[in-house]
């Protein structure tokens, strides 16, 4: 198992670093979460809902990138915490945690 760490260590945690850099230079961000369950996390029973959140740009862009990041709750401020101050537009349904985006244009569902 060390030389999986290690390669998550040294090769893709710079590349998703670097893929979310590019991914936040779009003009268009598709986000949504789903429910996950995560068997022996710890501090919280194995039918505890967990969420892992997405976010991609559109196909059409020529470079697609699709991201996913792994959070213990629904709560709004996972959206803000990835996005930052994205200020494009986020393509998303009408959950309000997307409401915590106070520089995105939210369209699709949300409308």
């Amino acid at each position: 198992a060390n030389w999986i760490i290690r390669c998550a260590e040294d090769w893709l945690k710079p590349m998703y670093k670097e893929l979310r850099l590019n991914l936040l230079k779009q003009a268009v961000i598709h986000a949504d979460e789903t429910t996950v369950q995560v068997l022996h996390e710890e501090g919280r029973k194995a039918k505890t809902k967990s969420r892992m959140w997405v976010y991609c740009n559109a196909k059409s862009s020529g470079r697609y990138i699709a991201l996913y990041d792994y959070r213990p709750t629904r709560a709004g401020v996972n959206a803000s915490s990835f996005l930052g101050d994205y200020s494009g537009y986020v393509v998303c349904d009408g959950y309000d945690g997307y409401n915590s985006l106070t520089k995105a244009k939210r369209c699709g569902g949300c409308l």
